[in-house]
């Protein structure tokens, strides 16, 4: 792994050295009013405060964290479905930024967004084939009726049945409704596709099958993805390498073994010990945080962990950690794990 100067931007490369998604230094706040109703004073709600990572071609990222922690308002932000307030996002090398409307929905065929909530991604009122044409029909892909035969046979090959394209979302089951916003997504042949906790909303036993298949997708057309959940089981079976966010901050970023065998920070370290251990009688020592996180918009000084962490020093509320990289390529920010308190 490569730490490139004052972004803490890591990235496995593609051959031709250029990652397919690069973000530096990414912020987005929102203006919220924390009391007093109509007039009450305004303050910065700091959703993401700082992010930057990039993801070459083919890489699965996993994005993971407590709810809060600004991990589908990157979603969102790499989408352009919101604004940031500052910082970079690159495509293949061009900045999101300043793009005119037709140029960005031209890249928009590429850029793909997986929704968490499969019946709300729907439209109750159209027919399944209808959905997963429709994206080929806007950007006037091709022909109506090779527009209908390419969706029908997309929808064959995630395993969905002929008679199921002409019925409506509320008539299929929670991982048909999840296998058909993933057609709609793959139907334009995206290079990258952003999962929004694709599996939060289904039972165990079909979340493991739409994990299967997107891994099944992801090798058969060569995608990159973002994978956000705040299940680590699953994101160890699908990503490579996985970033951990702590209220709007990267605090941690490795490759998935190295994370899950030596987590360097406090917070990874008690997200770790909450997974169920399948093995009976093999016990873990569970790290209990302290208290609820803080209020995004009245965050703590020095390291925003310092207030829950079970390690914490005196020095921890006086100074912010950098995301720095360990021996072993790590990026951590905590001022114990450097040695630093």
């Amino acid at each position: 792994m490569n730490k490139q100067e004052g972004s803490s931007v890591v990235s496995l490369r593609n051959q031709n050295g250029l990652p397919l998604l690069e973000v530096t230094d990414l912020h987005k706040y929102f203006r919220v009013r924390s009391s007093g109703g109509l007039f009450g004073k305004k303050n910065n709600l700091k959703a993401v405060d700082g992010v930057s990572f990039s993801v070459s071609r083919g890489e699965t990222l996993g994005i993971v964290g407590e709810s809060g922690s600004g991990k589908s308002t990157i979603a969102r932000l790499l989408l352009k479905i919101d604004n940031p307030t500052s910082g970079v996002i690159k495509f293949n090398g061009r900045k999101l930024s300043g793009l005119l409307p037709v140029e960005l929905r031209k890249l928009r065929q590429h850029m793909q967004y997986v929704f968490q909530d499969p019946l709300g991604a729907l439209d109750p009122r159209m027919k399944i084939i209808d959905q997963v044409t429709e994206p080929l029909i806007i950007h006037n892909i091709a022909s109506k009726s090779e527009c209908h035969d390419k969706a029908a046979e997309l929808l064959r090959s995630i395993d969905l049945k002929d008679h199921t394209f002409y019925r409506y979302p509320h008539e299929l089951s929670g991982g048909q409704r999840q296998r058909v916003v993933l057609a709609r997504a793959l139907i334009m042949e995206p290079q990258l596709l952003v999962c929004d906790e694709p599996t939060s909303a289904l039972d165990v036993s079909i979340q493991a099958q739409v994990i299967n298949l997107l891994a099944r997708l992801r090798e058969r057309m060569g995608l990159t993805m973002i994978f956000i959940s705040h299940d680590l089981n699953i994101v160890r079976h699908i990503c490579e390498r996985v970033s951990v966010m702590y209220l709007g901050k990267v605090v941690e970023q490795a490759q998935i073994d190295l994370l899950f065998n030596s987590p360097a920070h406090p917070y990874t370290q008690a997200l770790l010990s909450a997974i169920p251990i399948p093995e009976p009688g093999l016990n873990r020592q569970r790290i209990f945080l302290k208290s609820d996180p803080p209020s995004p918009i009245d965050l703590p000084s020095g390291c925003r962990f310092h207030t829950r962490c079970h390690r914490a020093k005196p020095g921890c509320a006086e100074r912010i950690p950098e995301l720095k990289s360990l021996k072993n390529g790590q990026l951590v920010a905590c001022h114990l794990a450097h040695g630093e308190i």
